[in-house]
């Protein structure tokens, strides 16, 4: 669903090439939608972190992923503005080629007729959705059925 959403803003914002107002309202709406995804990873990072201090053995479990998201986090921070196959090169490494797989079905355009900006917002957002699945299939403490 969200990824429909997010073919729409593109669509709509490649389509709009007289009109500024509706690309400024898209381009707020596509900010709008990075920062819900970023709130939601933050408000994760603070539940993961709560779980981990009250259980030990549960800080020990997740030990591994929580390097391996890190990793990720500073490697997507590195290459942020810069070249953008090696952004999209980090992005679909982290969903198919760890060993744990995130199963998250990404754009495979080129982004050519997508100006820079636009760019660096569809991939933050992509970085929050990848983020946001790490943490929920491998950090977050299932609890035991009742």
């Amino acid at each position: 669903m969200k990824k429909i959403i997010i073919a729409l803003f593109c669509i709509l914002f490649l389509s709009c090439k007289g009109n500024d107002e509706e690309r400024i309202l898209i381009y707020k709406q596509l900010i709008e939608y990075r920062d819900e995804l970023k709130m939601n990873s933050k408000e994760m990072d603070y539940l993961i972190h709560t779980q981990a201090q009250k259980d030990k053995y549960y800080k020990r479990l997740i030990g591994n992923q929580r390097e391996i998201l890190v990793e990720y986090e500073k490697a997507f921070e590195k290459l942020k503005f810069k070249e953008r196959n090696a952004i999209i090169k980090l992005r679909d490494s982290f969903n198919t080629e760890r060993e744990h797989p995130l199963f998250l079905h990404f754009d495979t355009s080129d982004y050519k007729n997508v100006s820079d900006t636009v760019f660096n917002r569809l991939m933050e957002i992509d970085f929050y959705k990848s983020k946001r699945r790490f943490q929920d299939m491998y950090l977050l403490k299932r609890r035991d059925p009742i």
